[in-house]
């Protein structure tokens, strides 16, 4: 009997022992790892958001304004060359577009600009030829101001960037604004306030939010020769033969920026070469290696206003031109050819294009 006993104790034990090996063993949860997703860049709409631009640019009679989005005639090659340079241009319009400074019209404009990497360089604006000593504290920076009949202005070193805000209205030296009384200081209040937003977006992006896409810029050193060559050049124009002539290259980054229209141009690598006849400024051609690719941000709303294209003969395929006049007096040409973009700017600018254009191909 306790032979049995015992067998019986031991079957139940290997029966046991069977049921526990039946059971699987637990498999080990894996927690997927996730990986980080890069922050957008800021954009536009970050800085200012649409309501506030809409607040600042309403006029003094109080009607709602919807803004869009628009670059100032004479403000499109800045806006070109901070984007090349891998900065963020944004500038928003209301109104009837701009035809002349003073003719009767409502059109105002807001524009801010961030150029990074920029805040070591950072200048005050200029007041009599002397740095300003008017300022402003925006989000806790103590930022330059400027009013009068331009309009307005802000300009502050913010993180590592250098940021610039502006209001340009019609009318502030003539017919009168759209913003009347507000004019006497109400609208430094609200470029305050744009700043202000702008400022704290900036401060408190992550480093990889204020990396923008960039051009690649001219490396070698700056050279008004093969299409700049002076003689192409003074040929073009057709001078008198008694005529002084003094062609000299301007590089914006050989000394300290003293405003951010030059920052920004150092940042870019962009050069000047410029051209005075009997010591008169006669035309000036600005030079960005590698943007000629941004050369359709000159057809966007209101730089497109102000330029018809340019017919050019004997032209390579790809280039492109546009004027703001074909006459032989002051004019704006914009030509882009190969890889660069030019500026000519000045008397006789159309065939002074036709000469790049020679001196190239």
């Amino acid at each position: 009997m306790r032979t049995n006993a015992a067998v019986a104790t031991a079957s139940l034990i290997l029966l046991a022992l069977a049921g526990c090996s039946a059971v699987a063993a637990p498999t080990p949860t894996q927690t997927p790892t996730s990986t980080p997703v890069a922050a957008a860049p800021l954009t536009c709409d970050d800085l200012v958001p649409a309501g506030l631009v809409a607040d600042t640019l309403e006029g003094a009679d109080g009607v709602p304004v919807e803004p869009v989005a628009a670059v100032k005639t004479g403000d499109e090659f800045e806006s070109i060359v901070l984007e090349g340079a891998g900065g963020l241009a944004c500038s928003w319009r209301v109104g009837s577009g701009m035809p002349e400074y003073n003719a009767p019209s409502d059109w105002a404009y807001l524009r801010v600009d961030v150029l990074p990497g920029a805040a070591a360089q950072w200048q005050p604006f200029e007041s009599e030829g002397r740095p300003s000593t008017d300022t402003r504290q925006v989000a806790g920076i103590e930022a330059s101001v400027s009013g009068g009949d331009a309009g307005w202005a802000i300009s502050a070193p913010v993180g590592d960037s250098w940021v610039h805000a502006t209001i340009r209205a019609a009318g502030l030296t003539g017919s009168g604004s759209r913003f009347g009384a507000l004019a006497g200081g109400g609208m430094m209040d609200r470029l305050v306030e744009v700043a202000a937003s702008a400022f704290a977006a900036i401060e408190q992006a992550d480093a990889a939010q204020l990396v923008w896409p960039a051009m690649e810029l001219r490396q070698n050193d700056a050279i008004c020769n093969g299409g700049l060559d002076e003689q192409g050049i003074v040929a073009a124009l057709q001078l008198p033969e008694e005529s002084t002539v003094e062609y000299v290259t301007v590089e914006p980054d050989a000394a300290g920026p003293r405003s951010f229209e030059e920052a920004v141009n150092g940042a870019a690598r962009t050069f000047a070469c410029g051209l005075q006849v009997d010591g008169i400024a006669w035309v000036r051609i600005s030079t960005a290696r590698g943007f000629a690719p941004l050369f359709d941000r000159l057809l966007t709303p209101d730089a497109d206003a102000a330029f018809t294209p340019l017919e050019l003969a004997d032209a390579p395929a790809g280039a492109r031109a546009v004027t703001d006049s074909e006459n032989s007096r002051a004019s704006t040409v914009y030509l882009a050819i190969g890889d660069s973009l030019y500026k000519i700017k000045g008397t006789g600018a159309p065939a002074v294009a036709q000469a790049i254009i020679a001196q190239t191909y």
